[in-house]
């Protein structure tokens, strides 16, 4: 048995998070962590500390009264790689420093090939006698995946956990993958007996032995991409999708809950953001505000949006005892927004109804789809009000008894849907920006949106932006990209303008509905295309 004593002890309780953040992250035990956040804000710094940390706390002790661990680091290329995971690496863990292993080897490669290093200190553990120092044996090696075949690359990887350095910059599967190469060091047979009791155990699925449950981790850090990244796939749009993941997305380095303020102050997020050319710029975005931000040209409609503050960290249910209300876009590709409004003046954005990016959809087939949701989440509740496009009552011929777009949607729902009492871009633009740019209190946003809004969210957040050449100012009129985002926000539109602009009607179209406005009490079903994001 090696000989705990000779070796330095490494304190982990000296180290000081960057921020709360930071320090939640440092303590989450997997299955799969990933940090995001601004430029400088100690996120490589946190996960060299959150490996140290899991080394000396959670792995268990072998038989030969050592933890043994082996951690693998991986980015996408290896230059890039000795930039930045390496080098902070190296800030605590020099290659000659205390903690490297004293024999042959315990410090090998670089120059654009792996690197291997294994360090060794003492921590207490608790043994069945009572704590005692124990030695660590923690083996780092540090790869790049560059544009290797990955079932070859991870064949024979046998780690405890695994360390993904900007892991925006790796392919969707990586994170899984190196997950599958986990809980396979220490070999079980080493590990003593009494740490079943900490850890657990569990059945082989090969022998059907019971044996100990090992640890089992993968953690990330990465600046916001744009948000056809699958991080944000798995972060914002789908996170019930992937219930491993668990995302902690530090504040701006701009807000007063800015992280790593020790490490990179104030005034150098500003002097970035201006060389960036300003707030609104997707790098700046990204790499001052830690926001996700689209990289392509167009500049995004809503800057006002603000992730940590608008969309909500737990899904919202309708406030029974208060009525709902709904927007509308017409179309091809029709889409319907519902939302409510608390006492307090709150928007509280609920659900969403698109059609699918490559189906034209009806009026009958769109409100099938619509009346599902009411039924399903605002049976028995009030519906105040409804708007939508002043252009979707034209067009029919009434000659012959045919509706308009919105009258045939009116009618199969029974609610009264009013045409806003003007289609201007803009006027609809200031009316969801009023909810977006102030506060009710210190503590409460005009605005929260349920998380669930896959396209709304999006759309806020990069996807609902101008065209190129009002980008470049090559028009002086306010010209949106029309895509599958932008529909639903036309609903928005219309729901917040018809509720606080103009509120002029067709008789006709007041006429429409049920007296009362009540979603009925009964069930229907309907067969649609459409893409729901709201259960």
């Amino acid at each position: 048995m090696k000989r705990a004593v000779e070796k330095p002890r490494f304190d982990i309780f000296k180290f000081t998070p960057p921020g709360p953040v930071a320090a939640s992250y440092i303590q989450s035990e997997g299955p799969i962590d990933l940090i995001l956040g601004p430029w400088g804000s100690g996120k490589t710094v946190a996960t060299v500390f959150k490996i140290a940390r899991h080394s000396s706390n959670l792995f268990p002790v072998c038989k030969d009264g050592v933890i043994h661990v082996r951690c693998a680091a991986l980015r996408d290329t290896y230059r890039e790689m000795a930039k930045t995971a390496l080098s902070s690496w190296h800030e605590f863990f020099p290659k000659r420093g205390p903690y490297t292993a004293q024999e042959p080897g315990a410090y090998s490669g670089g120059q654009d090939r792996p690197v291997k290093h294994i360090l060794e200190w003492n921590t207490i553990r608790q043994w069945p006698e009572g704590p005692k120092e124990t030695l660590v044996r923690l083996e780092m090696e540090f790869g790049a995946i560059g544009n290797e075949n990955l079932d070859s690359f991870f064949k024979g990887y046998e780690i405890s956990m695994g360390w993904l350095n900007e892991c925006d910059l790796v392919d969707e599967s990586v994170p899984g993958r190196l997950y599958g190469r986990t809980a396979r060091f220490p070999p079980r047979v080493e590990i003593m007996e009494w740490e079943g009791d900490r850890l657990g155990w569990e059945k082989d699925p090969d022998s059907g032995i019971d044996v100990i449950r090992l640890p089992r981790i993968i953690m990330g850090d990465y600046n916001p991409p744009d948000p056809a990244n699958w991080t944000y796939k798995r972060h914002i749009e789908e996170p019930e999708k992937w219930p491993g993941f668990t995302f902690f997305h530090q504040p701006s380095g701009l807000s007063p809950q800015a992280e790593n303020r020790i490490g990179k102050s104030r005034s150098q997020y500003e002097e970035e953001e201006q060389a960036f050319g300003g707030s609104k710029h997707p790098d700046a975005q990204r790499n001052v505000h830690g926001k996700y931000a689209a990289k392509k040209q167009g500049t995004v409609v809503y800057d006002q949006f603000d992730m940590f503050r608008h969309r909500s960290d737990q899904n919202l249910d309708p406030v029974r005892e208060l009525p709902f209300y709904m927007g509308f876009d017409a179309g091809g590709t029709p889409a319907c927004a519902i939302g409510q409004f608390m006492p307090n003046g709150q928007l509280r954005g609920l659900r969403e109804i698109v059609s699918l990016p490559d189906t034209v959809t009806g009026p009958e087939r769109f409100a099938a789809a619509v009346m599902e949701v009411l039924l399903r989440d605002f049976a028995g509740m009030a519906c105040a009000g409804a708007w939508g496009d002043p252009s979707a009552w034209y067009g029919a011929d009434k000659e012959h008894g045919s509706l308009a777009f919105m009258e045939t949607v009116a009618q199969a729902l029974q609610v009264n849907i009013q045409p806003t009492a003007s289609n201007d871009i803009q006027s609809r633009k200031e009316a969801v920006e009023w909810y977006l740019k102030g506060n009710i209190d210190a503590n409460t946003p005009r605005s929260i949106w349920d998380p669930r809004l896959k396209y709304t969210i999006g759309g806020f957040a990069s996807q609902y932006h101008l065209t190129k050449q009002a980008t470049e100012g090559k028009t002086d009129r306010l010209e949106i990209a029309k895509n599958h985002y932008s529909h639903i926000h036309d609903a928005w539109q219309y729901l917040c303008y018809g509720y606080r602009g103009p509120r002029a009607v067709r008789d006709e179209a007041a006429r429409m509905g049920r007296p009362t406005n009540v979603v009925p009490m009964r069930s229907v079903q309907a067969k649609t295309d459409f893409d729901i994001w709201n259960v």
